[in-house]
């Protein structure tokens, strides 16, 4: 009999010690984020000034810190399960002088209650967490019936069919950059163990056929770096 590790529990993974370490660490084991974050602001320039964004999975707040300095009147609702992530992210904001823009909710995305339509979202590394294609519908849908008609809506996450051999290339060659860039044996063995047992990698083909159950249309992949991946898509009116 197969034994399936216990289902992940972000609210209890990213408490104090991993949130307070999480943006040093993030920028260690994904090639890119920071550029990730920085092509957020071309492809939502268009937004209306005074634009309302939801960010779902908000964390730390990288996405809400990027966006907010180029877009001075835009407002931010941060949703998140880790109170610990969310307690970061009020910080950043604060010491950003954004607080006043920025109104944070705990708790799972598909339980948020209110009762505002957004002109666009984000959910970064989040959508890997889910296990399930289920429970991934859900999660993408949930956000979906928050957002106005046409609105965008940015993903991004770790991806890929872990039965091809294009999967266990970028995945050696992404241990192999993650080594040569400061990460221990010890670390190495904790975060290996963290992605086999809680990552749910789906192939490119089936997250947008997730996204388009969903309610999103005009799915459009702008970023890559190596099982990293981001995605642009457009509510469907």
């Amino acid at each position: 009999m197969t034994h399936l590790p216990p289902a992940f529990d972000p609210a209890s993974y990213f408490d104090h010690d991993v949130a307070a370490r999480y943006d040093q660490g993030i920028r260690l084991s994904c090639p890119g984020y920071d550029a990730l974050h920085r092509m957020l602001l071309p492809l939502l320039q268009l937004l209306p000034q005074e634009a309302m964004l939801l960010c779902s999975g908000a964390g730390t707040g990288s996405e809400i810190m990027t966006l907010a300095a180029r877009f001075g009147l835009w407002r931010f609702v941060a949703v998140d399960v880790s109170a610990s992530m969310l307690d970061e992210c009020r910080r950043r904001t604060l010491r950003a002088g954004i607080a006043d823009r920025v109104s944070l909710h705990a708790g799972r995305m598909e339980d948020y209650d209110g009762a505002l339509r957004f002109d666009a979202a984000t959910s970064l590394f989040v959508l890997h967490f889910i296990r399930g294609p289920k429970e991934k519908l859900a999660y993408l849908s949930s956000i979906a019936a928050r957002l106005k008609p046409g609105a965008l809506f940015v993903l991004a996450d770790l991806f890929g069919d872990k039965g091809c051999a294009e999967f266990v290339q970028l995945m050696q060659a992404w241990l192999l950059y993650y080594v040569s860039h400061g990460a221990n044996a010890e670390k190495l063995t904790a975060d290996l163990r963290h992605i086999f047992d809680n990552i749910d990698f789906v192939p490119e083909t089936q997250l947008r056929v997730l996204l388009m159950e969903a309610g999103f249309c005009d799915v459009a992949r702008f970023f890559q770096s190596y099982l990293f991946g981001g995605w642009i898509a457009r509510r469907q009116s």
